[in-house]
């Protein structure tokens, strides 16, 4: 039976997505050479990049909508490995193969290879990532998209308010990690599964808010976070996305930004090792660059 994937993966550099969004298309070499651009299944791309891109600097995941391709999608058997190739395709294993240039339209999302979670993406997070088109935080990695700033600035330059909607998918490793702000920030619960904030404060305690739209069941619909709290949120276990919405007043700028090591949160708050090991920062990069359109 042919395989139904609401997304397909390619592994390519850094250099080449943001040339293929840049020119309006995606072209690799195997399009002349072979009559088709390899891709993935979800369960595919690690092995394939441990395969084929082991010690290849700036690899990124293109996320590709088939349902936005404009050539031919078909799922055949891989070409014959090498005997010694560290990649090992299970019988009957079929791989999706692109007959044509790849629009830019399709790729709705470039991810980091380690956000790969190897889950197969659902059509409700498909059709979300079709309509926002977000964009990728740097040292977070979360799917967000700014909806308001203000012309307004404070002295510092800073905007007088923002806005953003922000995607939680476990598939595509979107979470937020742990950071602080100089400034409140309230968090908004909009549509899909609840999500948990994960707060660690000055006083050395911690707690958690449950967010989600139904109030009634003891969720949270707004939340404030403190300036100064560190904060990261993530689906509970089992969901597929939430999505939801983060407003600033003053404005979100890089500056007002700074991620949470693992190591230094680990050692004020000994009691959320677990969910400091999952959601803290291991890059050695605390500071935000600055933002596309900013």
């Amino acid at each position: 039976m042919t395989p139904t994937d609401h997304a397909v993966f390619h592994l390519c550099s850094r250099a080449a997505a943001n040339g293929a969004l840049a020119s309006g298309e995606y072209r690799a070499d195997s399009l002349g050479q072979e009559g088709f651009i390899h891709l993935s299944r979800a369960h595919q791309v690690r092995p394939t990049a441990h395969a084929y891109f082991a010690g290849v600097p700036d690899v990124v995941v293109l996320v590709i909508d088939p349902t936005l391709l404009t050539a031919p999608l078909v799922y055949e058997p891989p070409a014959p490995l090498p005997s010694d190739a560290p990649k090992a395709d299970a019988p009957g294993e079929l791989y999706p193969h692109c007959y044509g240039p790849i629009k830019a339209a399709a790729i709705v999302d470039v991810m980091e290879l380690d956000h790969v979670s190897g889950q197969p993406v659902s059509a409700a997070t498909m059709a979300l990532l079709r309509q926002y088109r977000f964009l990728r935080l740097p040292l977070e990695g979360t799917l967000y998209r700014e909806t308001w700033r203000t012309a307004d600035t404070l002295a510092s330059g800073s905007p007088v308010g923002t806005a953003m909607i922000g995607l939680f998918a476990d598939s595509l490793g979107s979470v937020s990690r742990f950071h602080r702000l100089t400034h409140d920030e309230v968090w908004h619960a909009y549509a899909g599964d609840p999500f948990v904030l994960y707060l660690l404060h000055n006083d050395g305690s911690t707690s958690e808010v449950l967010m989600g739209t139904d109030p009634l069941a003891g969720q949270a619909v707004q939340c404030v976070v403190p300036a100064g709290t560190w904060q990261a949120g993530a689906l509970q276990p089992g969901g597929d996305y939430a999505l939801y919405g983060c407003t600033m007043a003053p404005g979100f700028s890089p500056g007002c930004f700074e991620a949470g090591p693992v190591h230094e949160l680990t050692s004020r708050y000994p009691s959320a090792t677990e969910i400091i090991a999952r959601l803290g920062v291991t890059s050695g990069e605390t500071r935000m660059p600055e933002l596309p359109g900013h």
